[in-house]
């Protein structure tokens, strides 16, 4: 079984190798065989960084952010060399539809640390960091947190490896003298590396026209230069529209406040896009193309049928809410828009998309 793995990871390596873009921007296009391996292993892969267990340095350090690497080492000369991999992934939808993921490519960029910057760091962290227990081992550690960052400590000093996992560790009581540590370290080592800043410089270089995200959670679309121009030929449509948001909400959530809809026995799963005309008045009604019944996600010609039919029946029950709307009183210099969709009880939500 080793001897595949082994294979597996040399196939991966030959046939599946990082690219240079321009500068020191690299990129790799995921596979799905890379679903089978370990973190390990595809940091192997892509970063070309060894497991911390075949480190043959004195002294090695990991640390693994969420969307950073920092990695810390001291060699058998007694040399300190250290560097800092920034990390997302670029997610690439169908043109058809925009729900239906293409692939992926892992976007990276390695950052060197100062020699003596590596050394202090190192000290620092042997001092303070290299004996204290995972957060598992830590009384009364709180994960009920959602969305929250995870960082990983991994020590190799001589032939002893030491590994720490830290859930939310900035949001946890650093009353408690272990966790106050962790706490400061962490934040030593994002001032002195100036994490923050080295991301936002990678982030900036980044392929224009992509959807990007270094935790599948938190996403991010980087505009094209046209996309930029058009946005801002928009500037002032937006900042008229954001100085009415507040008051165009408030009047168009009363109407959905004082509808029932319980006699309308509705499916509606789909987000509604609506155009208002500059006097409030509900003109357009439409669904992206991805929320649209297509015949090849139906079950037959039945099911595809009775999908656009309800569809319709939203629609209908959407311009009952919005029939007596009329925004004239605000003289608004421009339309507007809006979404709506509907909970597993069937109460709309209304939503505004702009980014303003």
């Amino acid at each position: 079984m080793s001897k595949i793995i082994l294979f597996s990871l040399i196939f991966h390596s030959l046939f599946f190798q990082s690219q240079k873009l321009n500068g020191d921007l690299q990129f790799r296009k995921n596979d799905k065989l890379d679903q089978k391996f370990s973190s390990e292993e595809r940091n192997r892969i892509i970063y070309n960084i060894l497991p911390i267990k075949d480190s043959e340095d004195l002294v090695t350090i990991r640390i693994l952010f969420p969307r950073q690497i920092i990695e810390l080492r001291k060699n058998k000369n007694n040399k300190y060399f250290g560097f800092v991999i920034n990390k997302t992934t670029q997610y690439n939808y169908s043109k058809r539809d925009r729900n239906e993921l293409k692939n992926t490519v892992e976007f990276f960029q390695k950052t060197p640390i100062e020699e003596d910057k590596t050394k202090e760091l190192i000290s620092k962290l042997i001092a303070t960091q290299n004996n204290l227990p995972t957060d598992s081992l830590i009384e009364n550690w709180n994960r009920n947190y959602l969305h929250c960052n995870k960082v990983n400590f991994q020590f190799k000093i001589l032939n002893n490896i030491q590994e720490q996992e830290y859930n939310c560790p900035l949001q946890q009581d650093e009353e408690k003298q272990t966790i106050k540590i962790i706490a400061e370290n962490i934040r030593f080592l994002q001032s002195q590396l100036k994490l923050d800043s080295i991301y936002s410089t990678f982030e900036n270089i980044l392929p224009l026209g992509k959807s990007y995200s270094y935790d599948g959670y938190r996403m991010i679309y980087k505009l094209t230069k046209k996309q930029n121009e058009i946005r801002e030929k928009y500037k002032p449509y937006r900042e008229y529209l954001k100085s009415h948001k507040d008051s165009i909400d408030h009047y168009l959530e009363s109407f959905i406040r004082n509808i029932n809809l319980k006699s309308k026995k509705i499916n509606c799963f789909e987000t509604y896009h609506l155009e208002f005309s500059k006097k409030g008045n509900l003109k357009k009604i439409s669904l992206v193309d991805s929320d649209k019944p297509k015949w090849k996600d139906a079950l037959g010609l039945k099911d595809f049928l009775e999908h656009k039919k309800e569809i319709r029946k939203c629609i209908k029950v959407i311009r009952e809410i919005f029939v007596n709307t009329d925004l004239s009183w605000l003289n608004l210099k421009f339309s507007l828009n809006r979404s709506i969709s509907f909970d597993l009880y069937g109460n709309p939500q209304l939503s505004d998309n702009t980014i303003y």
